[in-house]
């Protein structure tokens, strides 16, 4: 038996745990960049690609498989949420498109690092949709795996400081939401959509 096939199906069986330990995503002290070349990081080629896609149903298809939460890097995270706004409201999303809705949101020295990115990304060196579906099929490959990452720590901060009456409820509820996030990747990689 497989470990996900050991944890039960939404609905069946279940109960909530009432043990939370931790932020959804890592400690926001924590610095998750790996620092790796634009030009060789998927999170920065994914960018790249969809800035420079004139494919607006095929980059709809990415921005659908993908949250901001897929993105270790906190820059490239914001700005897959301004380039998915744009595509969802039918804007044009290109590298310009994108700067002027940082330069129009202001922030001034406060968004060095996101203009910074910004740049990084739009010189990865990169175009196209089939770009875009491959690097970020590798986004959502390693955000799956940063996953087990944050749930494995959770469950032993909750073996450490939770009742102990809620161990067991508390696993299951990591083991669910870990099995959802397979189902996804695996609904992105089929063609299919994910929840």
């Amino acid at each position: 038996m497989s470990a996900l096939r050991a944890v039960p199906e939404p609905g069946r069986n279940s109960t909530n745990a009432v043990v939370d330990l931790g932020p959804d995503a890592a400690d926001p002290g924590t610095d998750t960049s790996d620092g790796l070349d634009p030009r060789t990081d998927p999170e920065s080629l994914t960018l790249c690609a969809l800035m420079w896609s004139m494919d607006t149903a095929a980059a709809v298809q990415v921005i659908d498989a993908l949250v901001p939460a897929d993105f270790a890097e906190p820059a490239y995270a914001e700005l897959f949420t301004v380039i998915a706004d744009l595509v969802t409201t039918g804007q044009p999303h290109d590298p310009a498109s994108v700067a002027a809705v940082l330069h129009r949101a202001g922030g001034g020295q406060r968004d060095a690092p996101l203009r910074r990115a910004l740049a990084d990304v739009v010189t990865a060196d990169t175009t196209g949709f089939s770009a875009a579906v491959h690097y970020a099929d590798i986004v959502l490959s390693q955000s799956y795996r940063r996953s087990f990452h944050v749930a494995g720590q959770r469950l032993m901060q909750a073996a450490e400081r939770g009742p102990e009456d809620e161990l067991f409820d508390y696993m299951v509820e990591l083991g669910t939401a870990q099995r959802a996030a397979w189902q996804r990747l695996n609904a992105f990689r089929t063609g299919g959509v994910h929840a």
